[in-house]
C-alpha cells in the first residue's frame, strides 16, 4: 500500500497544507488506464481531451465543508429558497414528464466546480447537468485498485461498491421500465463528451442507445427517432437529456428552427424525461449572486453594478463576467472592459460579475506549474446524494507584464501533464 502522505506538494504555506496534493501516475498504470478508456469508451486520448498522467489527492477534512455546501444548495432548491427564473419559450417542464426528484423541485444531476486556492476551496459555478460521473468514477476506481491505495472514490459513501454506484445510476437513468433509454445530445456521436455516453451505455447495460437530437420527431403525440440501420423509426420512451441550453438556443435556434421536430414543453405519450433542461435555468451560474457562503466569491447581477464598473468602484480586471446559463465557455468574458460592456448592452441581464479567484500553484517534478479545479458531480436518489469527484489539472501562463493567466479548460490543456484527472479521497 502506498503512503500518499509522502507526496504532498508545495502546500506548506497555505491552509491546504496536508490536505491537497498532485502526484504522478506510474507510467505503466497510466498507459493501462488510457487503454481501458480507449477500449471500453471510445476515448481518443489527446484528440480533443487529455487524460492527465497525474492524479489529485484530497483529504476529507478539506472537501467535507464543500459537501455541506452542496447539500445546502440541494435543500434550498427543494424548499424554493432561491429566486425563481422563468424558463424561456419551449423549456417549461410539465409534471407528468418528470421524475419524482424534479417534480418535487429538486434536480437529478448536478456539477459543482471549485478552484483550489491557497485559502482553500472556492466555488466557481454549479449547474444542473451531468458531465462525466461514470467515467470519472471508473477512472478513480481503476487507479485505486492498481495503486493498492487506501483512498476512496465516493465522497459521501466511502464504502459504496461499484455495483451499488451503478445501481443508483441505472435506477435514475433507466428507471424500472424495460423500455429502451436513449441518451440525447446535439451531434451526439461527435461531442467531446461522447465517451461519457459510451461509458453510461457500457457500465449500465440493458437497452441504451445514443441518439442525435436531429433524428427525433413527433407523430400522433408520440416521439420517434431514426437510425442509419433500422428500416423503421423507433418509438422513444425514456429520454435522458444531455443537451445544454446554450447549445439548443444559440447553436440550433431552439425551438423555432427547422432542426427541432419536438419540444421540451410537451407531454408526449409514454415519454419520461430524465434531467429535463428546464432545471438548467433553476440551477446555474445565475444563482451565484444570491449564495451567501464563505466558499462563494463576491458576485453580482451585472446589470445592477454597471455604474460601479464605469466609475471604478469595481475594477474590470478583478472580475469575470459569465452568462447565467452558459456552459463550456459559452459567452464567458475573462477580460471585462468598457468595450465589452457596450457589446453586450442588449443582453446585460443575462450576465453575472464574479470576483476572480487566485488558484494555488502546484509545482510538480516535471517542472510544470499547475492549478486544480475540482468538480463534484452529484446524483440525487432515494437515499441521498451520490457525489463523484474529478479534477481538471490546468496550467499557469505568466505574462510579460507580470500578471498571471489561469488556463483550466480542457481545450487549453490537451497535453501531457495536464487534463482530465482522477481524484482520490483520503481520511
Amino acid at each position: 500500500m502506498i503512503n500518499d502522505e509522502l507526496y504532498l506538494v508545495n502546500t506548506s504555506n497555505s491552509v491546504l497544507s496536508g490536505q491537497c496534493f498532485i502526484r504522478k501516475i506510474p507510467d505503466a498504470t497510466y498507459l493501462a488506464l488510457v487503454a481501458e478508456f480507449e477500449k471500453l469508451y471510445h476515448f481518443q486520448n489527446g484528440d480533443r481531451m487529455q487524460i492527465a498522467n497525474y492524479y489529485v489527492g484530497v483529504k476529507k477534512s478539506l472537501v467535507r465543508p464543500f459537501v455541506d455546501f452542496i447539500h445546502q444548495v440541494y435543500a434550498h432548491s427543494m424548499q424554493g429558497v432561491f429566486p425563481s427564473y422563468p424558463s424561456l419559450t419551449g423549456f417549461d417542464a410539465l409534471p407528468e414528464t418528470l421524475n419524482t426528484v424534479e417534480n418535487n423541485g429538486g434536480f437529478t444531476f448536478g456539477s459543482f466546480d471549485m478552484a483550489v486556492s491557497a485559502q482553500g476551496l472556492r466555488n466557481i459555478e454549479f449547474q444542473a447537468v451531468a458531465t462525466y460521473p461514470i467515467s470519472a468514477a471508473k477512472m478513480s476506481q481503476l487507479l485505486i485498485q492498481k495503486l493498492n491505495s487506501n483512498a476512496t472514490t465516493f465522497v459521501e459513501e466511502p464504502e459504496l461498491t461499484w455495483n451499488d454506484f451503478i445501481g443508483i445510476y441505472k435506477n435514475i437513468i433507466q428507471g424500472d421500465t424495460s423500455s429502451e433509454t436513449v441518451i440525447v445530445d446535439i451531434e451526439a456521436l461527435h461531442q467531446k463528451t461522447n465517451f461519457e455516453f459510451y461509458a453510461t451505455q457500457h457500465e449500465l447495460g440493458g437497452k441504451i442507445s445514443i441518439v442525435d437530437a436531429s433524428t427525433i420527431f413527433e407523430n400522433n403525440n408520440k416521439l420517434y427517432y431514426t437510425t442509419d440501420t433500422a428500416v423503421q423509426a423507433k418509438q422513444l420512451h425514456r429520454f435522458y437529456n444531455r443537451i445544454l441550453i446554450a447549445d439548443a438556443l444559440y447553436a440550433k435556434g431552439y425551438p423555432a428552427s427547422d432542426f427541432w421536430k419536438f419540444r421540451f414543453d410537451r407531454a408526449y405519450e409514454e415519454v419520461r424525461f430524465v434531467n429535463h433542461p428546464s432545471k438548467q435555468f433553476d440551477i446555474s451560474k445565475r444563482l451565484a449572486p444570491y449564495v451567501a457562503h464563505p466558499f462563494n466569491p463576491a458576485c453580482y447581477e451585472l446589470s445592477e453594478v454597471v455604474d460601479q464598473f464605469r466609475e471604478g468602484v469595481l475594477r474590470y480586471e478583478d472580475f469575470v463576467w459569465k452568462h447565467k446559463w452558459g456552459a463550456a465557455g459559452h459567452a464567458l468574458i475573462l477580460s471585462p472592459s468598457e468595450k465589452k460592456l457596450m457589446s453586450i448592452s442588449d443582453t446585460i441581464g443575462d450576465y453575472i460579475a464574479q470576483k476572480k479567484v487566485n488558484f494555488h500553484i502546484f509545482k510538480t517534478e516535471d517542472g510544470l506549474e499547475k492549478i486544480v479545479e475540482l468538480r463534484f458531480m452529484t446524483a440525487q436518489h432515494a437515499n441521498g446524494i451520490n457525489i463523484v469527484p474529478m479534477a481538471r489539472i490546468g496550467r499557469v501562463v505568466r505574462k510579460k507584464d507580470g500578471s498571471i493567466d489561469y488556463k483550466i479548460h480542457f481545450g487549453d490543456n490537451n497535453q501531457i501533464g495536464y487534463g482530465f484527472s482522477p481524484v482520490l479521497v483520503f481520511d
